[in-house]
């Protein structure tokens, strides 16, 4: 019979293109990897590997094997989800995805509070931007996901979602900007300035406020590195959009100033689950929404 656990390590290797990747996915060594696909092999009485160049591409066999290796690992997944259902939270396991200035400081506190009540839930955390998070939801690699939408980029409509607030973007000036001592700024003030963007969620924003003011951003820097952008702002390199979540995660950048948009604009966040939930994500959205942290 077919090693169950050889197979899924086949399939890791088939999604990441090479051992090595896979590896660090599994949190085995390289070698080990290696030593389980030269076993399935044997087993199999064919190659289902190949190397092409730096990359493991699976044979017609490999491929073959691979359909099998997807359905059983969903019959897994439904097997643990199912078992999760049966416990009382004793057990469990909650994987969490979550974008960056969230994970800073909103979840620390609900995380910490269910890991008390719930000392034998297993939890893991992957902070991520919003669109590979709600990927990892869906291919049943996260069982609760932390995101943000607005117009232009709006919440998912395939997973259930609950609102845990909102967060409001400001633009953010040198301090020797002429517009820093404002209450509030207009976006078409800054239609000639060079802009500093983030990920992509927050460059569609930007785009989408700006275009509503009557101009086009020249963005001249990308970076998703939310102090590294206040620093390039701070010498006068740019202008930005950001949020206040993304200040408060943030140490003091002198040679700064937050000033709120005229008109303002905001960010959604909000809280994702499968339409399958496990109970300890079903406990822990309901901590995040009764604990209203977004601003």
């Amino acid at each position: 019979m077919i090693d169950v656990e050889r197979l899924l390590i086949l399939r890791e290797v088939a999604r990441h293109g090479s051992k090595a990747a896979a590896a660090r996915a599994l949190t085995l060594s390289e070698p080990t990897v290696a030593h389980h696909l030269r076993a399935l092999e044997r087993r199999a009485g064919v190659p289902l590997t190949v190397r092409a160049g730096r990359v493991t591409r699976m044979t017609p066999a490999g491929e073959a094997l691979l359909q099998h290796a997807d359905v059983i690992a969903a019959s897994l997944e439904d097997a643990e989800r199912c078992l999760h259902r049966h416990s009382d939270l004793q057990v469990g396991r909650l994987r969490i995805a979550a974008f960056t200035s969230f994970c800073a400081t909103v979840l620390p506190r609900p995380l910490a509070q269910f890991a008390q009540t719930y000392p034998g839930v297993e939890i893991g955390l992957a902070e991520t931007e919003t669109d590979d998070a709600l990927e990892l939801l869906r291919t049943g690699l996260a069982d609760l996901v932390v995101g943000f939408a607005d117009a232009a980029t709006p919440a998912p409509v395939d997973v259930p979602t609950s609102a845990l607030g909102r967060d409001e973007y400001l633009a953010i000036l040198p301090d020797s900007h002429p517009l820093a001592g404002r209450a509030r700024v207009d976006m078409a003030a800054l239609a000639d300035e060079r802009w500093i963007s983030g990920c992509l969620r927050c460059r569609t924003h930007l785009v989408a406020h700006a275009e509503e003011a009557g101009f086009a951003p020249n963005i001249a820097f990308v970076t998703e590195d939310y102090i590294a952008a206040q620093r390039l702002i701070a010498e006068g390199l740019g202008v930005a959009l950001l949020t206040r979540m993304a200040l408060d995660a943030s140490p003091a950048i002198p040679g700064i100033v937050a000033v709120p948009t005229r008109p303002p604009t905001y960010r959604e966040i909000f809280v994702a689950l499968p339409h399958d939930a496990a109970p300890a994500a079903e406990a822990f959205a309901s901590l995040l929404v009764g604990a209203d942290g977004a601003t």
